[in-house]
């Protein structure tokens, strides 16, 4: 697989600002009333079993690093009001992505029994998520990253009765976005940036989620944690016809 250059790499890159692509109207908002724990955990329900027969130490490919995220979704209520999503800040000092908004993850250990195992695992690590707190509804489909990984989210229902523990290096905040917000394809905004450099003419695109957390404060969702985001909706969506 061709190595992608890191749109960090281009000079003044600024992600929200870059050209839009035209939305794919096949995809709709889902109806706010049918967005509650019993349909996530229907729509999901399938994924999560297909997942027990996968081997996710082999990656589908073999030149990238198997890693797992967990989509943790706080019950703040059963109704979809009620539920958020939680998301991370990552520490400036960490190598890559550094202070880019992401979701608690990393690589598959040997000892990791599966991906499940694994995002849990690193949640607890990252931000002190208890593994008791959280029930796990779905595996989606692994996605392939720029940076030599491939990632299989996992989605989880999650108590937030617990005290937030920062891995300061890995994590430096921790913040809430409505569900509801995240489920609209309408926030969904698809990037496409051309540019050159030494290797010749670059094109890239991805996905920016602008969106506003629980406290008021303007965070831009975008690249690989956006793109997952927008995956857990079409599944949830269904294909389009």
């Amino acid at each position: 697989m061709k190595k992608l250059p890191l749109l960090s790499t281009i000079p003044q890159f600024d992600p929200k600002q870059a050209p839009l692509l035209p939305r794919d109207e096949r995809f709709q908002a889902l109806p706010v009333d049918a967005v509650t724990e019993a349909f996530l955990i229907e729509r999901l329900m399938q994924s999560l079993a297909s997942a027990q027969t996968q081997d996710a130490h082999v990656p589908k490919n073999p030149t990238l690093k198997p890693s797992a995220v967990l989509i943790p979704i706080m019950q703040r209520g059963t109704d979809a009001s009620g539920l958020t999503v939680l998301l991370t800040m990552r520490s400036t000092k960490l190598r890559k992505h550094s202070g880019q908004i992401a979701l608690p993850g990393g690589k598959i250990d040997a000892e990791d029994t599966s991906a499940i195992a694994t995002a849990l695992r690193e949640a607890e690590e990252e931000i002190g998520l208890p593994m008791a707190n959280c029930q796990v509804i779905g595996v989606l489909s692994r996605h392939e990253t720029g940076t030599g990984y491939e990632i299989t989210p996992i989605v989880a229902l999650v108590n937030p009765d617990y005290i937030p523990v920062l891995s300061e290096d890995e994590v430096s905040e921790i913040f809430e976005v409505p569900l509801l917000h995240i489920l609209n394809p309408h926030n969904h905004n698809h990037h496409e940036l051309s540019w050159t450099n030494d290797d010749g003419p670059q094109t890239r695109d991805w996905y920016g989620i602008p969106s506003t957390d629980l406290d008021g404060n303007a965070r831009h969702i975008w690249g690989v944690t956006a793109r997952v985001l927008r995956n857990f909706y079409e599944h949830l969506h269904g294909a389009p016809t």
